[in-house]
């Protein structure tokens, strides 16, 4: 009996065993839970999205989802992600349907939705950047650009690829269209016909010259050159779709005047007012970007300043063939005087003006003029040269103001009172010329003081007072050269005899004369001369006579016997002006000046020029 019941009880636990096996199998099947079978972990953007049977495939699955939704937007869909697998083998591992990973990697891929791209074409001006939706509109964009100038489309704009350059990258240039595709056949106008039409009166002398003389061939007339100034880039690029850029508000914006920095280089007798008005800006705009403290702030050649210009993001630059009719004078015939001063020239011979028709080429820039060059000219009437004799020697930057005048009393205190400047003894009608050139900037008369006295202002601001004058020789803001008569001597004013009281004055501060002069040998004692407080305190109590700076009138005499040499440039064809210039870092007026010519002399091959 013991052996039956044992029995019963091992069958009853086979059963509750069986029991839940098949309560696990069911869960199995009915949960789809793998038992110690292979099946797929699927991950998306890095991240697990569930475990799937092994013969589902993954990839399907996900290109079914895309194109789900694709089907539901109304744009292309550009979107941002990566998915993967990877087999396991683990017990009682839960996993997803098919349907239920669909879902799941259709709301991870709803995140992953970037915006719309489209492809787009950038063009690119410097600091501009403008996007179009073809290249027809890039095109569209520059060819409007270029019309304002081309009224009678001779150019286009042509897009192209560089030689060496990266694909998608282009560069735009401007070329010149057929002309036979361009030109309008019109009826042959002879020179005949012309004069016949304005034979019903007088025959001008314009007339008749041109029946003599045919107008040649090689006169080139109208726009001959068209180019960007800027380099223009186009390349291609996929941006979101409301970036693209407007044909209109383009040209508007790119065409718009907008101030850039320049450095301008201070040439003789600018000042700032001449440099605004030449620039378009303002004295005050100049002064801010300078750091100028006031509009009367001294400017030198050769310094550099920085100027605010107005300019587009795109610039033209234009070469025209202008046909005009001038009086002109042809240049002068030379004599040169080795013992002379440049300044003194005499004139043997006056020149006659003579008329030509000449045909230049012209460079503008947005409109602007900024090169001129002879390309052919017709003379009509010959014009006589005029024969000059002109000096050779360099004149001296100081001059003593009188011949002779030795010191009748010096700078210091004097009788009670400071004495600001120095005596020098003279006759009544003698001539007192100006120590430095400059400008008159006073003549006045002060009756128990300076009696008739003149200032002049130096380009350095260095000031010069002359006093006790008999007679003014120049007006107020009146240019003078070193050497120049100004005045008559005299002895007008709180005076006690003929003599010229002279100061040198700096920001108002009067300077002992014979601190900077060497009045004995009738020079300066150095090239400069540096104004500072302890500068200013030594000259109130210097001693001529100690001057360890003196030179002798014989070594000075020497020096100024030298001949001044001169860098010089042989003329070739094609050049001009401006071309010379540039190459050896001078002015065109620097130019100009040191040969006796205007900017709108012919430039003949051979001549030789002073340059510097």
């Amino acid at each position: 009996m013991q052996k039956i019941e044992l029995t019963k009880k091992v069958i009853i636990e086979l059963f509750v065993i069986a029991g839940l096996f098949l309560v696990l199998l069911f869960f199995a099947v009915s949960q789809k839970v793998t038992i110690g079978q292979k099946y797929q972990q699927v991950y998306f953007n890095g991240e697990l999205v569930g475990n799937i049977a092994g013969h589902v495939s993954v990839d399907d699955a996900v290109h079914e989802v895309r194109r789900e939704l694709a089907a539901e937007s109304d744009e292309p869909l550009c979107m941002d992600y990566e998915y993967s697998s990877s087999k396991a083998n683990d017990w009682f591992t839960p996993l997803m349907t098919e349907d239920a990973l669909k879902e799941a990697l259709k709301e991870k891929m709803k995140v992953s939705e970037i915006e719309t791209q489209v492809r787009a074409y950038t063009v690119a001006i410097e600091g501009y950047r403008g996007n179009f939706k073809s290249m027809d509109e890039v095109t569209e964009f520059l060819n409007t650009v270029k019309n304002e100038a081309d009224t009678e489309g001779q150019y286009t704009t042509q897009i192209s690829k560089e030689a060496g350059h990266i694909s998608g990258i282009y560069t735009a240039q401007l070329t010149e269209v057929d002309p036979k595709e361009n030109t309008e056949v019109t009826p042959e106008v002879t020179l005949a016909d012309q004069v016949s039409a304005g034979a019903n009166g007088a025959f001008t002398y314009q007339m008749e010259y041109a029946m003599a003389n045919p107008r040649d061939d090689s006169y080139e007339t109208g726009t001959i050159g068209m180019e960007f100034i800027e380099r223009v880039e186009v390349y291609e690029k996929y941006i979101s779709g409301d970036a693209l850029s407007d044909v209109e508000t383009q040209v508007e914006e790119v065409t718009k005047e907008k101030e850039t920095n320049k450095i301008y280089v201070v040439e003789s007798g600018d000042v700032l007012s001449v440099i605004a008005m030449d620039h378009d800006t303002t004295v005050a705009n100049i002064m801010a970007l300078n750091g100028f403290d006031n509009a009367e702030v001294r400017i030198y050649p050769g310094q550099e300043i920085i100027i605010a210009v107005p300019e587009p993001d795109l610039s033209l630059r234009i070469k025209k063939g202008e046909v005009y009719e001038e009086d002109y004078n042809a240049e002068p015939t030379i004599i040169k005087n080795d013992e002379w001063y440049t300044t003194k020239q005499v004139v043997h011979q006056e020149g006659t003006t003579g008329h030509r028709e000449r045909n230049d080429i012209v460079t503008y820039e947005n409109g602007i003029e900024v090169a001129r060059e002879l390309a052919h000219q017709t003379i009509m009437v010959e014009s006589t040269p005029a024969i000059i004799e002109q000096g050779t020697i360099t004149p001296p930057t100081y001059i003593k103001p009188l011949a002779g005048g030795h010191f009748t009393s010096g700078f210091g205190r004097r009788w009670g009172r400071m004495h600001k400047g120095v005596d020098l003894k003279l006759q009544i009608g003698d001539t007192v010329r100006a120590a430095f050139s400059g400008k008159v900037r006073l003549t006045k008369y002060e009756r128990r003081g300076y009696g008739y006295y003149v200032i002049v202002r130096h380009h350095n601001g260095l000031e010069t007072v002359y006093g006790h004058l008999s007679k003014f020789l120049v007006k107020p803001n009146q240019d003078v050269k070193v050497g120049d008569p100004i005045a008559l001597g005299g002895n007008t004013g709180r005076s006690t005899g003929p003599h010229l009281h002279f100061e040198t004055r700096y920001m108002g501060y009067a300077i002992n004369p014979s601190a900077i002069f060497d009045f004995k040998n009738q020079t300066t004692h150095t090239d400069s001369y540096v104004f500072n407080k302890k500068t200013y305190t030594k000259a109130r109590n210097y001693d001529p006579t100690e001057s360890r700076y003196a030179e002798s009138a014989k070594a000075k005499a020497s020096k100024s016997s030298k001949k001044v040499s001169y860098k010089t440039h042989k003329i070739r064809t094609g050049d001009t002006l401006g071309k010379i210039a540039s190459k050896y870092g001078v002015s065109v007026n620097t130019i100009c000046r040191l040969n006796g010519i205007s900017t709108r002399t012919v430039l003949r091959p051979g001549r030789v020029l002073k340059i510097k």
